[in-house]
C-alpha cells in the first residue's frame, strides 16, 4: 500500500511539475493557456480563471497543458502557440525539461547534508598492491583527468573507470600542491566476494592477489535477508585503487555538491542512451514503470532511513524525465524543439501536418517501446 501511494505521487509530483514548467513560463511570454491539468481521465474539479480552467482529473498518473492553436496553422488568435515567435516556443518547450531537472537539484540540497560527508576527487590513502602505488601517485593528489575526462568530483571517477578492461592502458591527470602531473596505470583488478551468513555478511576483497575482509553484522542499514544466508556472490571489477578524502556537508558548500550530484545524473542519463544506441546496454538492463514501481518497493522497505533512499529515487527519475524528454525523439518535447530550430534556420515552419504524423508515429512507436519493457520487467518479478 505504501509502495503504492509513494508511486502514484512521485509520477504527479514529476509529470505536473513538468506541465507546470511549460504552463507558467507561457504565462509569463503571454501564451493563451486553455487548461492546465493535473491528473488524466474525467475532471473531478474544474475552475475557470480567466481564460484558463484548471481541473483536477480522476487518475492521479500525470497531467497536462493545453495550448490554443497549439498544432493549428491557420488559428487567427495571435496567442495562440503556433502564431507564437519561434525563440518563445523553443523556451517553453525547454521548461518543462529544465522544471524536473530543478527539482533534483532541489532533492539534492535536502540529500547531500543527510549523506555528509561526502567523497571527494583527493586520494587519502592509496590502495596497497595497486598499480598506482607501484607508479608515484600519492596521499593528497587530486584527480583531475581520467582518460583525458575532466574530473569535477568524486562521482565522475565512478562514471570514467566503471568501464575499465583489464590490463588496458589508463592515464590520470592529478593535482600536486598545484603541479600537474600524468601518470599511465593498469587498473587494479579487485575481486570482491560477498558471504551471507546468521548474524551478517563477509566481504572478502582480493587486490591483485592480496585478499583482506572484514565482517559487518546486520542492521537497520543492512536488514538480514533469510533467502540469502548460506549463499555467496564473487564480483570482479578494475578499479583505479585509492580510498577518497571525505568532506562534511555544511551550508556554504551544499550548493556546489548539489550541483555536482546534478550534473553527474545528466551525463550518466547521455551516457546510458549512447549505450542503448550502440546495444552495450541490453533489454535486460532497461526498465519501465513496472521496473520503476519494483525500485520503488525496494527504495520503502529499505530500513530506517528509506525516506532517503525514496528522495533519491526521486531524484535520478525527474532528471532521467527531464532529460529523456528533451533528446530529439518524436512525440516528446525534443523532437519539437528540434522542429522549431529548423524553422529558426530555414525561416518558415514546417507544415503542422507534416510534424503532425512524425510526432503521431513517433507516439506509437514508444508506446509500443514502453509495452516492450514493461513486458521484461513483469518477466523479470516473476523469475
Amino acid at each position: 500500500m505504501v509502495t503504492a501511494i509513494v508511486s502514484i505521487a512521485m509520477f504527479l509530483v514529476m509529470i505536473s511539475l513538468h506541465e507546470f514548467g511549460h504552463f507558467i513560463v507561457a504565462k509569463i511570454l503571454n501564451f493563451k493557456v486553455d487548461e492546465f491539468s493535473v491528473g488524466m481521465g474525467p475532471a473531478i474539479f474544474k475552475k475557470q480563471k480567466g481564460e484558463t480552467q484548471y481541473s483536477i482529473r480522476a487518475l492521479p498518473l500525470g497531467g497536462y497543458c493545453k495550448f490554443e492553436g497549439e498544432d493549428e496553422a491557420d488559428n487567427k488568435d495571435p496567442r495562440a502557440f503556433a502564431n507564437q515567435k519561434p525563440w518563445k516556443r523553443l523556451l517553453v518547450l525547454l521548461a518543462g525539461g529544465i522544471f524536473n531537472i530543478i527539482l533534483g537539484f532541489i532533492l539534492f540540497l535536502v540529500i547531500v547534508p543527510s549523506v555528509s560527508p561526502v567523497s571527494t576527487n583527493v586520494i587519502d590513502t592509496v590502495v596497497e598492491h595497486s598499480y598506482i602505488e607501484q607508479v608515484g601517485i600519492q596521499p593528497g593528489d587530486k584527480i583531475i583527468e581520467i582518460n583525458g575526462k575532466h574530473v569535477g568530483f568524486y562521482n565522475d571517477i565512478t562514471l570514467y573507470t566503471q568501464n575499465f578492461k583489464k590490463d588496458e592502458e589508463a592515464t590520470v591527470k592529478i593535482d600536486r600542491n598545484g603541479e600537474k602531473l600524468d601518470f599511465s596505470f593498469k587498473p587494479t583488478e579487485q575481486i570482491i566476494k560477498t558471504t551471507y551468513n546468521d548474524t551478517g555478511v563477509q566481504v572478502d576483497s582480493t587486490i591483485n592477489g592480496y585478499t583482506n575482509g572484514r565482517f559487518v553484522e546486520y542492521s537497520d542499514k543492512l536488514p538480514k535477508d533469510e533467502s540469502l544466508v548460506g549463499q555467496s556472490e564473487t564480483n570482479t571489477r578494475y578499479i583505479i585503487g585509492f580510498t577518497p578524502k571525505a568532506k562534511n556537508i555544511n551550508i556554504f558548500n551544499v550548493w556546489g555538491e548539489a550541483w555536482n550530484e546534478t550534473k553527474f545524473v545528466v551525463k550518466l542519463v547521455y551516457q546510458s542512451f549512447w549505450q542503448m544506441i550502440t546495444g552495450k546496454i541490453g533489454v535486460d538492463q532497461m526498465s519501465g514503470p513496472v521496473g520503476i514501481v519494483s525500485e520503488v518497493n525496494n527504495a520503502v522497505n529499505s530500513g530506517s532511513q528509506s525516506w532517503l533512499y525514496v528522495l533519491n529515487l526521486i531524484a535520478l527519475l525527474t532528471i532521467n524525465l527531464g532529460i529523456f524528454n528533451l533528446l530529439p525523439i518524436p512525440a516528446l518535447d525534443g523532437c519539437r524543439i528540434l522542429f522549431v530550430l529548423i524553422e529558426m534556420v530555414r525561416r518558415k515552419p514546417i507544415p503542422p501536418d507534416k510534424e503532425g504524423i512524425v510526432h503521431g508515429i513517433g507516439m506509437l512507436l514508444l508506446i509500443l517501446f514502453i509495452l516492450f519493457i514493461s513486458f521484461h520487467d513483469i518477466m523479470r518479478l516473476f523469475s
